[in-house]
């Protein structure tokens, strides 16, 4: 940045009128100068005085130089020069600032380090989530030793036996649930296509897979297809043997009676599709006691069913089901799943009734402001009346340890 070379000579003038009646500085002791500095102090001036008079005396001067300086520079028209001039107090303000919001920051990070370390000694913040994934999962282990404590389940035989349970609503055997299914679920092929979309990777990679109300067996097929050890459990007789005359591994068996025959922690995975809203809540409960038991640590769930947040579901697909027990909310499932025994729980949104959609409006610059509040009144709605109609929960058992 440079000076002008012209300053204004009135300016200058009255720069020295006011140097000449500033206040004397405070008294400064006399400097007694030794050999060397015998020349400096006969320079007389402000340096001969002391540095601390100096500045005391020229503090005003640069302060009115730097006036008359932008003074000139606005005169001359000069924005560059006059903004660089005007920077040099804006850097230090802000470097001044820029400090204080470090320190500020950098006591932010030491109160959550020392939390961290107060909840997880060994592994302080980072360690903080996992401590607390395994301090809610034994108050649930807890809660359900409680709730089992001199509780003898319902249809519990004399001796110590165990009754089957009815796990279902019941049924009338002269309904065609398979052709109603094959009438308004859709045609075998699409429903396997789209249950292989959504799970076949996962399951693939949490082998042995047990498919629990697996029908025909679409999805076993496509898993033993991948090499991946699978079989599965349904009550209808027509499907199991139709998947059994395809070489499958399926048994016609209760999904509770089933899993209370395989051993602890043989399972890597268990996928259940349009199941868990058939069954009444004791034996879901129990279902999903078991389910956390059979698995492998780091084993998998998987449990779609319709969902009622959509409420198109509710008034079409769902009522349309004579064998319904009740409507699962996904918060409600979600619940369900953590007090059985499951750390984390996923929940994944499938098929929204899009050809349901109210039409958004196509909004520019120009629009008025309502037609915003308009178009986002249409999205709630979308979402809320034809949002997805299915969504399944992927809960995952405690890691080992």
């Amino acid at each position: 940045m440079t000076v002008p070379p012209e300053l204004d000579p009135e300016l200058v003038e009255a720069l020295r009128t006011e140097l000449e009646a500033a206040p004397p500085p405070e008294a400064v002791p006399p400097v007694h100068p030794g050999p060397r500095a015998t020349g400096i102090a006969a320079s007389g001036g402000f340096v001969a005085r002391g540095k601390a008079a100096a500045r005391a005396r020229l503090r005003p001067v640069v302060l009115r130089l730097a006036d008359v300086v932008a003074h000139r520079l606005m005169q001359r028209g000069d924005l560059r020069e006059l903004l660089a001039w005007a920077q040099v107090d804006e850097v230090h303000a802000a470097t001044v600032n820029l400090e204080l919001m470090k320190a500020e920051l950098r006591a932010v990070v030491d109160r959550l380090e020392g939390l961290g370390q107060a909840i997880a000694p060994a592994a302080g913040l980072e360690g903080v989530a996992e401590r607390f994934a395994e301090l809610r999962e034994r108050v649930n282990a807890l809660d359900r030793r409680l709730r089992h404590v001199g509780h003898q389940p319902a249809g519990a035989e004399p001796g110590g036996g165990r009754a089957p349970a009815a796990t279902t609503a019941a049924s009338d055997d002269r309904f065609d649930y398979v052709g109603f299914e094959a009438r308004f679920r859709g045609d075998s092929a699409s429903v396997a296509e789209a249950q292989n979309e959504r799970y076949l990777a996962l399951l693939s990679a949490h082998p042995p897979v047990l498919d629990i109300g697996c029908g025909r067996g679409e999805l076993l097929e496509a898993l033993e297809a991948r090499g991946v050890a699978a079989s599965g459990v349904d009550l209808n007789a027509e499907m199991v043997a139709e998947a059994r005359s395809r070489g499958l591994d399926v048994h016609p068996a209760d999904a509770v009676e089933w899993l209370r025959g395989l051993p602890e922690r043989s399972l890597g995975s268990i996928v259940t599709v349009h199941v868990v809203e058939h069954l009444e809540l004791g034996p879901l409960i129990e279902l999903l006691e078991l389910a956390s038991s059979r698995l492998v640590p780091g084993g998998v769930l998987v449990a779609e069913t319709p969902n009622p947040a959509s409420l198109i579901v509710l008034g079409n697909s769902y009522i349309l089901d004579p064998t319904h027990v009740r409507p699962l909310h996904p918060s409600l499932l979600t619940f369900l799943c953590e007090r059985a025994g499951f750390r984390d729980v996923d929940l994944r949104f499938y098929a929204p009734a899009e050809a349901y959609h109210l039409p958004r409006l196509d909004l520019d610059h120009r629009a008025p402001r309502w037609a915003s509040a308009v178009d986002q009144a249409f999205a709630q709605l979308n979402h809320v009346l034809f949002g997805p109609q299915e969504y399944a929960v992927v809960a995952t058992t405690p890691p080992a340890g």
